[in-house]
């Protein structure tokens, strides 16, 4: 990957955080409506025996609207009075609330009573018997009638468990919390005592409410999104710098090879009197050699560079210094400029006369790019030199780059640079010109 695609990447990333922090506000609830519900069981439970007349009825069940009725003249010490909705068939297998936040209910009350209780009961293994309906943990909250008028609504938290319950069951610390994944049923009742006549509950609404995913899950879940990126990534890079540095090792590698082969060669084709006496440059067999000896070696490896770049260089208006100063001034100058090249180019490049007062240099596993780059500094070079000191002369070259293409042959190579020269000389002279792909007819 890039920088710039990482770049990309990394942007959308955070713009696509930011969105979801921002969207976690807006998730829809899920909501359990118990009433109206006819899903579930509801039922009466009271503790008086008057079959004929019991205490707690309907007096109007499409309105949800129940009555308890508590006598004047009831001498019990407890009287229950209570409505009930059972969860499921099975005491043991009532709803999971405990991906519910909070509850919304609306109740309207009629009668003499200051408070009401609402309860859940949960069912538990650990502490409850299937035989045995009240083993359900008692959790419970008292709600004020007065603040009956409008809908509420209850944080599940609110709700505690029973000091009598916890008692009766002599159940231990450590299952003494409330829990809510498996409540078995809701109910209604009163905690005040006898308080004699009527007491009516119409139940217009209960739904327990909770997010599909809470806040602190969302956010872990954003920020575990990013662990595994950003260590999907590093495992990536790593990947990828094993086998770049393998890779690497390989070239730098073939390189000092090619690069020993080269330096053998070179001392080779000086020992053998391939170079101009007068320049001390290759002469035009010593460049026809090396270019053989480049391609040679160069084929036997897999490159992702040209073979060799190539530079024409041509001394402007030499012919006018012969002329004017004779040829013995044009003779240093072509050793000057032959010094000047042979100092600005690198160790692994090869200097050559091409004849006359043109000079061609190889530059072995280099682009074009990097060729022209060389050319206008031995441009430079040539021209911030000062020639003939006793008689001061100013002196400029001209220069063709080229690089090798694919199944190109080194005269072909050499031509498209002969033409970026020519182009040079058209332009003024004194200037680089970097040759064309393909010859153009």
């Amino acid at each position: 990957m890039n920088d710039k695609h990482f770049s990309s990447v990394l942007l959308l990333a955070i713009f696509v955080t930011v969105i979801a922090v921002i969207a976690q506000k807006f998730f829809p609830d899920k909501r359990l409506t118990v009433w109206p519900n006819t899903n579930y069981v509801n039922y009466f439970y009271t503790t008086s025996d008057n079959k004929e007349n019991p205490p707690a009825y309907w007096v109007n069940q499409e309105r949800g609207l129940w009555r308890c009725t508590y006598p004047e003249d009831d001498k019990s010490e407890y009287f229950a009075c209570s409505f009930n909705i059972l969860f499921a068939e099975k005491l043991n297998r009532g709803i999971d609330l405990s991906g519910y936040s909070h509850m919304n209910i609306k109740l309207h009350y009629s009668g003499s009573a200051k408070k009401l209780r609402i309860f859940l009961r949960n069912f538990d293994p650990a502490y409850s018997n299937v035989d045995d309906t009240n083993s359900t943990k008692f959790h419970s909250m008292i709600l004020y009638t007065p603040d009956l008028k409008k809908e509420l609504s209850i944080n599940l938290d609110e709700f505690v468990v029973a000091d009598w319950w916890l008692g009766q069951y002599d159940i231990p610390r450590h299952l003494s919390r409330p829990e809510m994944n498996n409540v078995s049923s809701f109910g209604i009742d009163y905690v005040e005592g006898k308080q004699p006549g009527n007491h009516d509950i119409e139940i217009e609404k209960i739904e327990f409410v909770g997010g599909w995913i809470s806040a602190e899950n969302w956010y872990l879940l954003i920020l575990g999104s990013w662990m595994l990126g950003i260590f999907m990534f590093a495992i990536t890079r790593l990947v990828q710098l094993q086998r770049q540095t393998k890779y690497d090792v390989q070239i730098i590698n073939q390189l000092n090879s090619t690069n020993e082969q080269l330096q053998q060669e070179k001392d080779k084709f000086r020992r053998l009197s391939t170079v101009d006496p007068l320049t001390q440059a290759y002469n035009r067999f010593g460049i026809d050699q090396i270019v053989s000896m480049i391609c040679n070696i160069e084929k036997q490896q897999d490159q992702d560079v040209p073979i060799f770049a190539l530079i024409i260089i041509d001394i402007d208006h030499f012919k006018r210094i012969n002329d004017r100063r004779g040829h013995d001034t044009g003779d240093r100058v072509l050793q000057m400029i032959s010094a000047i090249i042979a100092k600005g180019i690198r160790t692994q490049d090869f200097l050559g006369r091409w004849g006359g007062e043109e000079f061609i240099v190889i530059l072995p596993n280099t682009r074009k790019e990097f060729a022209i780059a060389l050319a206008e500094k031995l441009r430079f070079m040539i021209d911030d030199t000062e020639f003939e000191p006793g008689n001061p002369l100013a002196v400029t070259a001209s220069f063709g780059v080229s690089d090798k293409r694919e199944e190109e042959d080194f005269a072909t190579t050499f031509k498209r640079a002969d033409i970026a020269l020519y182009t040079a000389k058209a332009q003024g002279r004194n200037c680089s010109v970097i040759a064309e792909d393909e010859l153009t007819n």
